[in-house]
């Protein structure tokens, strides 16, 4: 199980659910405006590629992001999700390794020049 902590607006274009895909050359791109989360439809928003070489990306949207290890957890963190209507809390499980997600800079810029 990955969790991704992720700031309160993406640069991604917002998406209706049904939303068909759009022209190559349109996609790639980036984004004028950045969207919040709650803007983003619920379910998938990208992939996790993983190289040959052991090297891993992350790819939300259009952009690409580099994918590397992070510090590991000093002290116990467990992972929850809050019902607040119901008012329930469910453990989802304990961190023990975290992760660095920085975008590729080759990608934006390689996007760009284009």
């Amino acid at each position: 199980m990955f969790f991704l902590q992720l700031p309160a607006t993406m640069p991604m274009k917002k998406q209706d659910a049904t939303a068909e895909v759009e022209e190559k050359a349109s996609s790639l791109k980036p984004p004028e405006d950045a969207c919040r989360l709650e803007e983003l439809p619920s379910g998938f928003i990208g992939k996790m590629l993983v190289y040959k070489s052991g090297a891993i990306k992350l790819k939300l949207g259009d952009i690409l992001y580099d994918v590397s290890l992070g510090l590991d957890c000093v002290f116990a963190q467990d992972v929850v999700a809050i019902n607040t209507e119901d008012k329930r809390c469910c453990v989802l499980g304990e961190l023990k390794k975290r992760t660095i997600i920085t975008p590729d800079v080759d990608s934006v810029l390689n996007s760009m020049a284009d």
